[in-house]
């Protein structure tokens, strides 16, 4: 599995779990359980900040990708290794 799919599947499953989350806020207030509701919340607010992270870090992999993809077309991707192996 690739880090795209990787990345793809880590953000389903944390939506997902926001998702169970919400469900839990609901049944909590039927029970006026309030607490229980603010750390759900706290939960998906932690969560929502992962998500977003990690969703900035899927498109900088699709613009690294896209980046190669392009050199490749245009038969220049060894050319640039080298140069970056020589700047390291």
């Amino acid at each position: 599995m690739d880090i795209v799919e990787k990345l793809k599947l880590e953000i389903a499953m944390l939506e997902a779990c926001n998702e169970d989350l919400l469900v839990a806020i609901g049944i909590h207030n039927k029970r006026d359980e309030y607490h229980l509701s603010a750390e759900c919340m706290r939960k998906i607010n932690k969560t929502t900040h992962e998500i977003k992270r990690l969703k900035v870090r899927l498109q900088d992999q699709h613009n690294f990708m896209g980046a190669i993809k392009d050199l490749q077309d245009r038969r220049l991707l060894s050319e640039a290794v080298k140069k970056f192996v020589e700047m390291a």
